[in-house]
């Protein structure tokens, strides 16, 4: 079942793994770049439940948006990424509560391939995604938070009836 738009963020359910009552095919894509591409065989349950984690109406995207003040997209990604990095002088900056804040699409070992964001900048919000076997190249994207959400709640709804 495909659910949402590989343009903006799309995901597929594919069927159970032979053998397996709770693997399955699962692909994801934001901004049309397919990020389950290493791993896309799923612990269904687990993502699931880190899914619920991604609901926009769960999180407040504005909480740290002083620090996006006049960045292009790819530059709010980067600054994002700093501060994990020791040697950066943003390192640690509040609390180390910027990234999780921003964060997205962190499901687990299907996931752990990419660093995925979500970020005001002015009076819009950005997708950003960098695969970590092609760093430095940050694709991003204008993105809105209600079909975001709304392809996230299928995909949780749809999930849950296959499991």
């Amino acid at each position: 079942m495909d659910i949402g738009s590989r343009d903006i963020i799309g995901i597929k359910i594919g069927e159970c793994v032979e053998g397996s009552l709770d693997l399955y095919e699962f692909d994801m894509w934001l901004l049309g770049q397919h990020v389950t591409r290493i791993d896309n065989i799923a612990y269904l349950k687990s993502v699931l439940y880190q899914a619920e984690d991604d609901l926009i109406e769960k999180r407040d995207l504005h909480r740290f948006s002083k620090y996006f003040h006049n960045m292009s997209p790819e530059e709010a990604h980067n600054f994002i990424l700093s501060t994990r990095d020791p040697s950066s002088e943003y390192f640690d900056i509040e609390d180390d509560l910027i990234y999780p804040n921003q964060q997205i699409l962190n499901w687990g070992p299907n996931t752990d391939n990419v660093a995925c964001f979500i970020v005001p900048l002015g009076k819009s919000i950005y997708a950003s995604i960098e695969h970590y076997d092609n760093k430095g190249v940050v694709f991003t994207g204008e993105i809105s938070p209600s079909y975001f959400s709304d392809t996230i709640s299928k995909f949780i709804k749809y999930g849950t009836s296959k499991i």
